[in-house]
């Protein structure tokens, strides 16, 4: 759990107040790769103008998530994620690929996200994701898992998507290193800051159109 300080965005025409970007994921490992993948995203994001948080699965800790829990139930640290999520305007999401599909730790971050069902507009309430996999060739499956979880939280995912190999990433360093692997993060991440600066001004309906 973490937030980062960042400048006023330079997209054209929007709104000047720096976006509020949430990343979720990570792994359990000490020495994460999707946690470095994600730092690395974060900052990029930043770089666009954004105001990120990052909540790290290892650093919550969340309990295997209870549907029928109470609201007094919930550990600090759920408290702290789904207010995170109300006040974000955008995401991204990131995990490693095990076994041909997203970690447990990561589902059960976004499962926990069930209460803001509750919410109007509910969960995600329509604002952009960026989705990450760290992994082989099962990191497809990852992002599809990725993409069917955002949608039924009603996120809108962006068209770049980022597969990140393990060699990409210096884990001591926290750092993505490849650069063809940091420019398409960085397009990714465009793309998410971009589609929040439009939402929030969106484009009249023409006369005629209800």
């Amino acid at each position: 759990m973490d937030g980062h300080g960042t400048d006023a965005t330079n997209e054209p025409g929007a709104d000047r107040a720096p976006v509020r970007l949430l990343g979720i994921g990570g792994s359990t490992r000490r020495e994460s790769r999707s946690l470095a993948v994600l730092e690395t995203a974060l900052r990029l994001a930043e770089v666009h103008g954004a105001q990120t948080a990052l909540a790290d699965v290892r650093a919550m800790d969340l309990p295997l998530f209870a549907e029928d829990g109470s609201a007094a139930e919930q550990p600090p640290a759920l408290r702290w994620l789904l207010q995170e999520v109300r006040m974000a305007e955008a995401y991204v999401l990131c995990s490693p690929t095990y076994h041909g599909t997203l970690s447990g730790a990561v589902k059960n971050a976004l499962d926990a996200l069930t209460p803001l069902g509750e919410d109007e507009p509910p969960y995600l309430a329509g604002r952009p994701v960026g989705l990450i996999a760290l992994g082989g060739a099962g990191a497809a499956n990852t992002l599809t898992a990725l993409h069917h979880a955002a949608r039924a939280l009603g996120g809108l995912t962006v068209p770049t998507v980022v597969v990140v190999p393990s060699k990409a990433v210096d884990v001591h360093a926290r750092e993505v290193v490849d650069q063809a692997v940091r420019r398409r993060l960085a397009t990714m991440t465009h793309e998410v800051i971009h589609l929040a600066h439009r939402l929030r001004s969106p484009a009249p309906v023409p006369l005629g159109i209800r």
